[in-house]
């Protein structure tokens, strides 16, 4: 499955699948349920309603979409993804790497910061300006994208213009640990008031990133 074909799994997943109220989730939630799901189900409604910070209503609705779209089976203990659902956790998971609470030293621009890593898709990024304003609309204080190249991460300022973080910086030791980045990959870090909120923000920077 193409970045471009899940981006728009996910965006007609987090529609109404009937007529009412619009859902209290976005297509980040959605994603991380997904992600959630893949990575560690079976799991039941309240763990997924604690981790994406939903209330269990909200949870249950996700379930219900997913359910309803073949993406998930509600076992007896929990949440498992059906054939289709590990497609597109397949297909997500070889795009987005996990997130990571990080230490963003001098790009921290809140009280928690985390990171997440897009594969290959240094081409698609400008100035940043695209993530940053998708993760603030999900409620981060800040964010920036930093590119991988040759050894070293970088951040686009405008026309031809970069700001190089210095290998020696404690920061990018710790992010090239982290996401062991390879060339033409991205690592977007988040700053928010919580780390929950960072982890949640730094995916809705990411999904930017899939075309």
């Amino acid at each position: 499955m193409s970045s471009g074909k899940t981006l728009q799994t996910l965006l007609s997943l987090s529609r109404s699948i009937s007529p009412g109220p619009t859902p209290a989730f976005t297509t980040v939630h959605v994603s991380r349920a997904v992600l959630l799901v893949g990575d560690s189900g079976p799991i039941g409604r309240i763990e997924l309603s604690r981790k994406l910070g939903l209330g269990e209503g909200a949870a249950r609705t996700i379930i219900k979409h997913l359910t309803a779209q073949n993406i998930v089976d509600p076992a007896k203990d929990g949440c498992v993804l059906t054939q289709r659902g590990k497609q597109l956790y397949k297909s997500l998971r070889s795009k987005l790497s996990e997130v990571r609470s990080v230490d963003a030293g001098q790009l921290a621009l809140d009280k928690a910061s985390a990171g997440v890593m897009v594969r290959n898709s240094a081409a698609l990024v400008r100035r940043g300006i695209e993530q940053r304003d998708a993760a603030i609309r999900a409620g981060a204080t800040g964010a920036c994208t930093l590119v991988y190249r040759k050894g070293k991460l970088t951040m686009p300022m405008g026309d031809r213009e970069e700001w190089t973080l210095e290998t020696k910086d404690g920061l990018s030791y710790e992010l090239l640990r982290c996401f062991e980045p390879r060339d033409e990959d991205v690592i977007t870090i988040v700053s928010a008031p919580n780390e929950s909120l960072a982890e949640h923000c730094a995916i809705a920077a990411a999904l930017t990133l899939l075309r």
